[in-house]
């Protein structure tokens, strides 16, 4: 979610107030939501951008008809900007916005799991149904957006988009048996979390990968819930995490650097920087999973 975010405000900053002037769609399977590549272009044509958001891992551009961009990155995705039609276009583009200012913006996708679709307004009378999980939420901007875009409606509690205490987290994660990595990472409980920060945070919240959610104690439940923002808010300062793929890059081209703060992410064998005992790495649901065997209980 940190390099979302860090996506969302370099858009805020390029797209907000402009004009969407053209579109051009070299791959028809980053916007497969749509029939053709020439019904998505009709939907966005001639839009001018009123704001940029974000909920979770995805991006919702509102445009000024009531609709929304929706840019979901996947694992290779990336939103390049460029002062121009001629700057070159880095391989594996396959949508670029053309901007009033002449300026564009570029989707670039290597593994072509991420994509773009407009979603229509909610017409009156149309109800959205939102997740159980996000209505626990007392405030913030998720609900709203959910409300507005209903392909984002089934997504859980947003760490930063929605306001939920840590008796409202508790009763939710104590109320689960599985694993605690499996829940930070289910989408529809919790969104936004994938499998770097989720190694982070339990790190920071010194909790096994594998311990089970209803075995928390409160105490241990409410160090989790201060600790996901904790951890966020470190990566988001950092402008996201760029591992060795070099896939992450912000709107500008450049890579993040929360790699660098890393504690037990793609660290195995190292030293642990609480206790100096070696960092292990382990399968887990078909992903790597780090974390340090004496902090993590």
């Amino acid at each position: 979610m940190p390099e979302v975010e860090t996506v969302r405000a370099g858009l805020a900053r390029e797209m907000n107030g402009k004009k969407i002037k053209a579109a051009q769609v070299s791959d028809g399977r980053s916007t497969r939501r749509h029939p053709s590549a020439r019904e998505f272009r009709a939907q966005i044509e001639g839009r001018s951008v009123k704001s940029v958001e974000r909920l979770g891992k995805y991006l919702a551009c509102a445009l000024d008809n009531g609709s929304h961009l929706v840019i979901h990155l996947g694992m290779t995705g990336q939103v390049l900007r460029a002062k121009n039609a001629k700057a070159p276009k880095p391989k594996h583009t396959h949508v670029v916005l053309q901007l009033s200012t002449n300026e564009e913006v570029r989707f670039a996708d290597q593994r072509t799991f991420g994509e773009m679709f407009v979603s229509a307004p909610v017409s009156d009378g149309e109800v959205v149904e939102i997740s159980k999980f996000a209505r626990l939420a007392i405030g913030g901007s998720g609900l709203g957006l959910r409300a507005r875009v209903r392909e984002l409606a089934h997504l859980g509690m947003d760490p930063y988009e929605d306001q939920v205490g840590w008796d409202r987290f508790t009763a939710v994660t104590r109320s689960r048996s599985v694993p605690l990595k499996a829940l930070l990472t289910d989408q529809s409980i919790i969104c936004g979390i994938g499998n770097i920060y989720a190694d982070e945070i339990l790190f920071s919240a010194g909790l096994r990968f594998d311990r089970p959610c209803d075995a928390l104690t409160t105490v241990e439940a409410r160090r989790l819930h201060r600790t996901i923002p904790e951890v966020l808010t470190e990566a988001i300062k950092a402008g996201g995490t760029t591992l060795s793929d070099e896939m992450f890059v912000n709107v500008e081209g450049e890579p993040g650097t929360y790699q660098n703060q890393l504690q037990v992410h793609t660290r195995e064998g190292l030293a642990c920087p609480q206790c100096r005992t070696p960092i292990e790495r382990v399968i887990f649901r078909d992903r790597s999973t780090y974390w340090c065997p004496r902090c993590q209980t």
